[in-house]
């Protein structure tokens, strides 16, 4: 099943007919708030008399200021009710955000807004290796025991990886997409959501907003 926050950045796209965060922000007639007074704090998102605001810190570079402006997006889509109720969402440079389901999601959000599927998709061969997993399944029937079938497989596997053995690590996908590692590994888990079988999907981590 696809994730409601993975459902909710294609429909904002769809929407505002623009992956910028900031733009949607101002579409969406968002309070924006460039701090400077909070040094330790990233970003927040938070309602005031029904009225949405997000703060991003001004310090923060360039990158770190888009990652931070669709995660708090993210919150807006997912979490307002929540913030009416009373919740102040914080995201902090000095330590790890919380890997609570809401923050969890607004990543998912924020990947799936910043980065364009067919990039990413492109880049790891995905056609290709689809096709490999295609030839494996009409063909894995002709072995009848159990180990030479999984040695066919594997044997198709390893001639994909000999072939293709450009394929980007997470790091160089970021230095690719100009972005931050753990934002490619929350949008490799959104692909793998939408039914994507990924030659290589890493571990998943939900801290990418964490200052290293």
């Amino acid at each position: 099943m696809i994730p409601q926050s993975i459902k909710l950045a294609e429909s904002a796209v769809q929407k505002y007919k623009t992956r910028d965060p900031f733009d949607i922000i101002d579409q969406r007639k968002i309070k924006l708030r460039m701090f400077t007074t909070m040094p330790t704090l990233l970003g927040y998102y938070t309602v005031v008399n029904r009225k949405q605001y997000i703060g991003i810190n001004a310090h923060a570079s360039e990158e770190e200021q888009v990652i931070v402006a669709g995660h708090e997006l993210g919150h807006s889509f997912l979490d307002y009710k929540t913030a009416v109720a009373g919740t102040h969402f914080e995201d902090t440079m000095a330590y790890s955000i919380s890997n609570s389901r809401c923050e969890i999601n607004a990543n998912l959000f924020d990947a799936e807004l910043l980065l364009e599927d067919d990039y990413i998709l492109e880049l790891i061969h995905y056609d290709d290796y689809r096709r490999v997993k295609k030839y494996i399944d009409e063909h894995i029937g002709e072995y009848k025991s159990k180990k030479a079938r999984y040695d066919f497989e594997q044997e198709q596997l390893m001639n994909f990886w000999d072939n293709y053995s450009d394929i980007p690590t997470i790091s160089r996908l970021a230095a690719e997409l100009g972005t931050d590692e753990h934002l490619v590994e929350f949008k490799l888990q959104a692909l793998s959501y939408k039914g994507y079988d990924l030659p290589n999907l890493p571990e998943l981590k939900a801290d990418f907003l964490r200052r290293y």
